[in-house]
């Protein structure tokens, strides 16, 4: 009986040793993540991106916009996304990206798209009478 009680303390203890230590290495990689070689000169570039009924919008971090998305291939690009008005959702099946864009809540997407060509972008959440409309494209040069 004394034994037992004893190994379901050095499993219990045990048990949450390794939870301890795999909570702290994800917190710690997903600071990284969040923070990719953020030193003054981030390893990515952000783009903000606007979406409303019934368009796109690109906005590139010199202040510059765009209807459509273009990018270099190989590089990392954090995607900031928002709404104006609706529940949009970003849809790229050939590469198979599909994120929801919320009103008054911004959503994170990352990519990094090595093969260059033109991707189409379409809206897979219907917001209205020209949902059908809201297309654009990703360049990849």
């Amino acid at each position: 009986m004394g034994l037992t009680k004893y190994f379901e303390w050095i499993t219990i203890i045990g048990a949450s040793l390794i939870l301890g230590v795999l909570s702290y290495v994800a917190a710690v990689y997903l600071y990284q993540i969040d923070f990719l070689g953020y030193n003054g000169n981030p390893a990515y570039e952000i783009i903000t991106v606007e979406a409303g009924q019934f368009y796109w919008k690109f906005i590139y971090p010199n202040g510059t916009s765009s209807s459509i998305l273009k990018i270099k291939a190989g590089n990392l690009y954090k995607l900031e996304m928002y709404s104006e008005d609706v529940i949009h959702s970003l849809f790229v099946p050939e590469l198979g990206y599909k994120i929801d864009v919320f009103p008054n809540y911004k959503t994170t997407m990352w990519i990094k798209i090595d093969k260059p060509g033109t991707y189409n972008i379409y809206c897979a959440e219907y917001c209205g009478t020209f949902h059908y409309a809201m297309l654009s494209k990703i360049v990849v040069e």
